[in-house]
């Protein structure tokens, strides 16, 4: 078989199984995932995302790390929460009921992230900007891939959304010493140019995805090796850095 045939089936493979667990997601929505109950019959979820729930594909590299590495008494901050899983994930492993803050751009994933919080019985901030320093609001792509957006990529649909940096964050919900998930496709190349210092300050725990756009993995990982905090751990593109101060 051909390499291209050998793609093409493939492909035809993944279409049929996601059209498979699509149904199947639907009807036993909730359904859960690792723990947490997540509303998978929700039109935004699109059969690709469903497949990738009901095939633990989802997020499997942060679930991994975030089992091994979040823990103790620590905020929360989410930026690029996306359906809201991570922070219910992370808010669980952390004792003493820490303060959490999901920051999402994409307003469709709010009533989401809201759902999620319902099903599983608690409570977290939302904040439904997109992560930018510099801006009070700035251009969002929403991709193909429902759950999925960028200020650095381009998508399928653009729309304009407020922004918020770290330090109106901190200061607006009261949080203090945390542990941060940064999955903002491209945008944590800004938070590590413009509010490093921030990090150095207060956060504990840094569980980042860097993202091969632009020199962006590069250069944050350069920025991080002159940073105060220590890479413990990796898996693929996901990357967990200690506060050693």
């Amino acid at each position: 078989m051909s390499a291209l045939a050998s793609r093409s089936l493939s492909f035809a493979i993944y279409v049929a199984e996601s059209e498979y667990y699509g149904r199947k997601a639907k009807r036993h929505s909730p359904i859960d995932y690792h723990g947490v109950s997540l509303p998978l019959k929700m039109s935004i979820f699109d059969n690709r995302v469903r497949h990738a729930f009901m095939t633990g594909s989802y997020e499997a590299s942060e679930v991994e790390l975030m089992d091994k590495h979040v823990t103790g008494s620590y905020d929360i901050v989410d930026l690029g929460a996306s359906t809201g899983f991570s922070t219910v994930y992370a808010l669980d492993r952390v004792v003493d009921g820490g303060k959490a803050v999901a920051v999402e751009a994409n307003p469709a994933m709010i009533d989401v992230i809201r759902a999620v919080q319902d099903l599983n019985d608690v409570t977290f901030r939302i904040e439904q900007s997109a992560y930018q320093p510099e801006r009070s609001e700035v251009t969002f792509h929403v991709h193909k891939k429902t759950v999925s957006g960028s200020t650095k990529k381009a998508g399928e649909t653009e729309i304009t959304v407020p922004a918020v940096n770290l330090d109106s964050l901190l200061s607006k919900h009261g949080i203090g010493e945390f542990i941060c998930l940064a999955d903002i496709e491209g945008g944590e190349i800004d938070l590590l140019r413009h509010e490093l210092a921030l990090l150095e300050e207060n956060c504990a725990l840094l569980v980042i995805e860097l993202h091969e756009l632009h020199e962006i993995a590069t250069e944050s990982k350069q920025l991080l090796a002159d940073s105060v905090f220590e890479r413990i751990d990796n898996i693929g593109d996901v990357y967990v850095y200690q506060n050693k101060s």
